[in-house]
């Protein structure tokens, strides 16, 4: 395998929690002989250190390439940049980074021209070295291509956009404090090429703990230092807007408008400046931004959806379909930071909402499909899937003895199901001498027997009594998620599957017990001989059978959407009475030596 024909260069300061990931997407890098330089700024914490444990060439320079801001400057940026009526946004003895100056010294430390260099808090999830060899030995000087900047809920990409900090150092150089850009260096010319996805893709998974306060002095002292260059004021005004300084991020997004450089960027400074009335109030002149950013880039779908979400805001369905039935004309590319769900499930998400006003039911329903294809799990269009869809009747069927806090916490969490309350049904087992009153409603029963008979032969009792399609187990140590059965419905509908077992926080699926809270249909019933739980057992081990049995029909699936949280003992590490009765010794013999009689049969069978 050949040697990569670049070098990896990192500036680092207290990046050690970033640091091991960074580097562990480069491991076929290192191993194939990669060079990956570090440039240490003055961290307090062990960054150098991890970093040469991780193989890298440490050089360590402090507060080389801290500068401070003078009063004079101060003074001007505050003069200059900042409304009237706002906070100023610098004081003299303020301490910056200059990262241009840091990325042009490491580059220097390399052993190779080309170079790489990713930020500590972003990871390669796909570096083809054989194709980024081949493109380097062919001349090109600089490598573009795409960057996912942050990410939704459900790990896919949320802002995404061309990107480029892959080239050829005697032939580019970094410039600007933060916010820093490559230039060339001489007239010679410099070939770029885009690579997709199946040759380099980085993606940012920001630390939570960096502290942005450095960006907007930084970029303050930029525009002041170089006020013609326009890319550093547009990244100015949106920082203003960031930190919430709006008449002021108006003035200077204003100032970048006003030079008429790049469209997209221009556009996205309209868009900036719509953004920024919206917060003052203003609504009439951030639409008339967001339509000046359209007449610049009419490329992007942005502008029109955010006109689009202020008419939802406002109830005005007529102006949404106008809207975003316009954005959806546009394809868009990633040729700019495109905001994705505006062209993913956003539009859709709109259309569905104002259809439905409309009554156009079936158009409606339409588009919210398309919601479920992009997000199959999304809280809001769980919430919505009864509107399109006839559900299923559920019967939560919980055993309880004693517990009446953990029973009303159990309640409560059914009430805040995102799942039509009149489809569900409540059986509460009780197990006493007189049942306790929690709650009343037409969807509850309260059933119960006075002997101590154990949860198989109480959830077998309430069984008998519920009438629903499924059968939820709950019990009076848990609580459901609001999307729990709407998750494990979506899912088992999804795979054809009758028999859907809950996700217990840190309980992993490839755990034994991870059927201890489920619902199936009860169409399985007769297959398992009517008892869910072994009524052989006292408590100890009936779910570890019940999920041999579903697996054996091939019905065992584990939604990890569908969350609960189970208040188990062996979860919280406290024993009460309850569990004390349930985990006798001589109990738990008992039911253990039943567990692997029943598994031995189920597998002979």
């Amino acid at each position: 395998m050949q040697t990569p024909k670049f070098s990896v260069v990192l500036i680092a300061r207290n990046e050690s929690k970033t640091l091991p990931r960074l580097v562990g997407s480069l491991a076929e890098f290192k191993q194939r002989g990669g060079e990956i330089i570090l440039v240490d700024t003055g961290s307090t914490d062990d960054t150098a250190d991890i970093a040469r444990d991780l193989g890298c060439k440490v050089t360590e320079v402090g507060n080389k390439f801290r500068r401070t801001i003078t009063q004079d400057e101060a003074d001007s940026i505050n003069m200059n940049f900042v409304a009237s009526s706002e906070a100023d946004i610098v004081k003299a003895g303020d301490s910056l980074f200059d990262y241009s100056g840091a990325r042009n010294f490491a580059a220097k430390l390399a052993s190779n021209d080309m170079i790489a260099t990713p930020d500590c808090d972003e990871v390669y999830t796909k570096l083809n070295l054989d194709k980024v060899n081949e493109l380097i030995s062919a001349g090109v000087s600089q490598l573009e291509y795409n960057f996912v900047f942050s990410h939704d809920a459900e790990g896919g990409d949320l802002i995404k956009f061309t990107h480029s900090k892959f080239y050829n150092r005697s032939k580019l150089e970094w410039t600007g404090i933060i916010h820093e850009v490559l230039k060339n260096k001489s007239s010679e010319e410099v070939v770029r090429t885009f690579v997709d996805e199946s040759v380099i893709k980085l993606e940012h998974f920001q630390n939570p703990e960096t502290n942005r306060g450095h960006y907007l002095k930084g970029l303050a002292l930029s525009v002041l230092i170089d006020p013609s260059n326009d890319r550093n004021l547009h990244y100015f005004g949106r920082e203003l807007m960031y930190t919430g300084h709006f008449k002021s991020a108006i003035m200077a997004l204003e100032k970048h408008v006003a030079m008429n450089k790049w469209a997209a960027e221009k556009s996205q400074s309209q868009i900036h400046i719509g953004d920024c009335y919206m917060f003052l109030g203003d609504s009439q002149k951030a639409i008339h931004s967001y339509i000046d950013a359209f007449d610049t880039c009419s490329a992007r779908r942005e502008p029109l959806m955010k006109i689009a979400e202020y008419y939802r805001r406002n109830g005005s369905a007529d102006h949404v379909i106008s809207y975003v039935g316009a954005a959806l004309q546009i394809q868009g590319d990633n040729f700019y930071a495109n905001y994705q769900p505006y062209y993913e499930n956003v539009p859709h998400e709109l259309m569905y909402w104002a259809l439905w006003e409309k009554g156009e039911y079936n158009a409606s329903k339409r588009h919210f499909d398309q919601c479920l294809a992009y997000q199959p799990f999304n809280s809001q269009y769980l919430r919505d899937y009864s509107k399109y869809y006839v559900l299923p009747t559920m019967s939560i069927v919980a055993p309880i003895k004693g517990r009446p806090e953990g029973v009303k916490k159990m309640l409560r969490s059914i009430q805040n199901l995102n799942y039509p309350q009149d489809k569900i049904e409540v059986v509460l087992v009780y197990d006493g001498e007189e049942a306790p009153i929690y709650a009343t409603g037409d969807n509850f029963k309260v059933v119960g027997q006075v002997e101590t008979i154990g949860v198989p032969k109480s959830l077998k009792f309430g069984v008998e009594q519920s009438t629903g399609d499924w059968i939820v187990y709950a019990a009076n140590d848990m609580e459901f998620d609001p999307d729990c059965l709407m998750a494990a419905l979506k899912q088992a509908m999804d795979n054809n599957k009758f028999f859907m077992a809950f996700h217990e926080g840190p309980v992993g699926p490839d755990e034994g017990n991870i059927a201890t809270h489920f619902m199936i249909h009860r169409k399985l019933l007769p297959k398992i001989g009517d008892e869910i739980f072994d009524t052989e057992f006292y408590h100890v081990g009936v779910d570890n059978l019940l999920w041999a049995k579903m697996k054996k029909l091939g019905q065992a699936m584990h939604c990890s959407r569908a969350k609960i949280t189970h208040h188990h003992f062996s979860h919280t590490g406290v024993m009460d009475d309850i569990n004390k009765i349930a985990w006798k010794e001589e109990r738990v013999a008992h039911d253990r030596e039943l567990l692997e009689k029943k598994l031995k049969e189920l597998n002979n069978n």
